[in-house]
């Protein structure tokens, strides 16, 4: 992308120019209208000298401006703050885009996307700073004596750039220097003088600069940084759904999966997800109940806390709260494409008409560690199916319970005693509450005799309420699968090993 869409910054330069100038008159106005009003209602002997509510405050607001800077909360006076802030910002924002016009001229391609941002403006020495560095590291050692220090002055300089530097990095930098680089910060060998130690970066640094870096680059510039960092992007050709072209469980065709735009919006549309809502999320197509279940559980306790964790960039990623294997509250960036079927239908979980909760899954497939293997019933022991994974979305198929609440919550699960009342007792104390359902052909038909095609074996289910004696059980495969009512006997017979969450206040 060699092309600029910019915009005249001499003429943004001279409009920043007059709003400012604009500003500092608006404190003489409301400095002569207060003196005016207030001196009208003196004379008026206290009647009101105006009606207009936005006029008002100013009457007795003559001495408005103390030594600390602090001037009028009102108009027209706040306006001198605001004006000036506002021809702040656009100064900078002219200064950025003149820089990186300069980078244009010198032959960086810059996505358009990211211009006119109020950030500082692009170095092009930054740059070239940061070629040389991770060119540099060809050939080195790292094992021979455990020093890390190169290692992290790239990491340092990449996650110091600015939008724009950034993606002029990655146009020049050479795709063998960035493989290099994963390969290097990946290293799992511990060195001959630091044997406790690995010799590439820690995990969890890992994990924070490939989403630092993701969420600044450009969109034109991602499929080149998937390419070199593969734990920027979770695989799914490991996955049931992908294997069979159908959910294991319920028989949902999966066919032609590959990643996609949506087309559909992150929260519902005029909501911004104020409305999250537990009720309307659905599983999807991955055999990812146990996560999901947790997720939906915790929205219909504390839908707030679940709103919180999920925020879009300029650029367009996302980035998800979500707690690692080791308990550390990271915030993972993923770009916004989704598996998607033949038709372009989203795999994932969904709600309603958002993605918000696929891209909780998403982040997940990433971030999860625990995975030891799992299968559909008829497939364990068998390795295409049955075997442990790491960093993708076959990794969150066939878990335990216990296994996803921390990764949502950041605490992990309590195991409580397998009744009716003892859940209700949790339940009502503000824990969502997720159970299972056991195995067998038995336990299906008669399962399925009951509550018909809402009940399955060997999935996870979360606690809506009670209905007299009776615990109601939603199903995250969502809608129109119908609650679970059932009476404590039921409960009992088909339902263990029920989780209490704890989510933060």
């Amino acid at each position: 992308m060699t092309d600029f869409r910019g915009f005249d910054t001499e003429q943004i330069r001279s409009l920043a120019a007059g709003l400012r100038k604009q500003g500092d008159d608006a404190q003489g106005l409301h400095h002569d209208l207060a003196w005016l009003l207030t001196e009208a209602q003196q004379l008026m002997k206290g009647k009101p000298a105006t009606t207009d509510p936005q006029l008002s405050p100013l009457v007795g607001q003559i001495f408005t401006f103390s030594l600390f800077g602090n001037g009028p909360s009102s108009l027209p006076g706040v306006l001198g703050g605001e004006l000036g802030d506002m021809a702040g910002s656009m100064d900078r924002r002219s200064k950025q885009l003149d820089e990186v016009k300069v980078l244009i001229e010198h032959g960086y391609a810059v996505d358009p996307s990211l211009l006119f941002a109020d950030e500082d403006a692009p170095s092009e020495k930054d740059v070239t700073d940061a070629l040389k560095k991770i060119h540099e590291l060809d050939g080195k050692d790292f094992g021979t004596n455990g020093n890390r220090d190169d290692l992290q002055k790239v990491k340092r300089l990449l996650d110091g750039m600015t939008a724009a530097e950034l993606d002029a990095f990655f146009d020049k930098v050479p795709e063998a220097d960035l493989k290099r680089y994963n390969d290097l910060i990946n290293d799992t060998d511990d060195s001959v003088w630091k044997w406790w130690d690995e010799n590439g970066l820690p995990e969890g640094d890992r994990r924070d600069h490939l989403s630092a870096i993701l969420a600044k680059l450009g969109p034109s510039h991602w499929a080149k940084a998937q390419a070199a960092f593969p734990g920027m992007q979770p695989g799914f050709d490991t996955t049931d759904a992908f294997l069979d072209g159908q959910n294991a469980q319920n028989g949902n065709e999966a066919k032609g999966m590959h990643w996609g735009d949506p087309g559909k919006p992150l929260f519902a549309p005029g909501t911004d997800g104020k409305e999250i809502t537990a009720a309307d999320i659905m599983q999807g197509r991955f055999a990812d109940c146990w996560y999901i279940a947790s997720l939906t559980s915790t929205a219909q306790v504390n839908p707030q806390f679940i709103r919180d964790g999920i925020v879009q960039n300029p650029n367009g990623t996302v980035n998800v709260r979500i707690w690692d294997k080791d308990g550390n509250k990271r915030w993972v960036t993923v770009t916004p494409d989704l598996p998607l079927d033949k038709s372009g239908n989203v795999l994932g979980a969904t709600s309603g008409g958002s993605v918000w909760p696929a891209y909780y899954e998403k982040a997940f497939a990433l971030v999860y560690g625990g995975d030891r293997g799992g299968a559909p019933d008829g497939k364990i022991g068998n390795p295409k199916y049955d075997r442990a994974e790491r960093g993708d979305y076959g990794a969150t198929e066939w878990d335990n319970t216990d296994k996803a609440p921390p990764y949502v919550t950041g605490h992990d699960s309590d195991g409580i005693s397998n009744n009716v009342p003892a859940l209700r007792k949790s339940f009502e104390s503000g824990h969502p509450i997720i159970v299972q359902t056991g195995s067998g052909e038995d336990a299906q038909q008669k399962g399925h005799a009951l509550w018909r095609d809402t009940f399955s074996t060997r999935h996870v289910y979360y606690v809506k309420g009670f209905q007299g004696d009776n615990i109601v059980l939603g199903n995250p495969w969502g809608p129109p699968n119908a609650d679970i009512v059932a009476t404590p006997e039921q409960y009992k017979e088909f339902f263990s090993d029920p989780q209490a969450l704890e989510v933060p206040k």
